[in-house]
């Protein structure tokens, strides 16, 4: 998966606050959508969502992060 795909990913984590509901809507397995999203905290060097065994949530970075991913991917 590319970066672009990685920020697509992550953005519909965050919009839906659910790695479950993210999967099922872009398709993908539930394993491959969690690897994505932790291969792109490591790439920018910062944990972007808050997880919890009941809710995602993002973080203080997470937050601007989520604003610059949703450019990137509509470009």
């Amino acid at each position: 998966m590319d970066r672009v795909q990685r920020l697509a990913v992550f953005a519909r984590v965050a919009e839906l606050e659910s790695f479950t509901q993210a999967a099922e809507e872009l398709g993908l397995p539930k394993a491959t959508v969690s690897l994505a999203v932790r291969e792109l905290e490591s790439a920018v060097g910062v944990r972007l969502l808050q997880r919890t065994t009941r809710r995602v949530r993002l973080t203080e970075d997470g937050r601007g992060f989520h604003a610059r991913s949703r450019e990137l991917v509509s470009d």
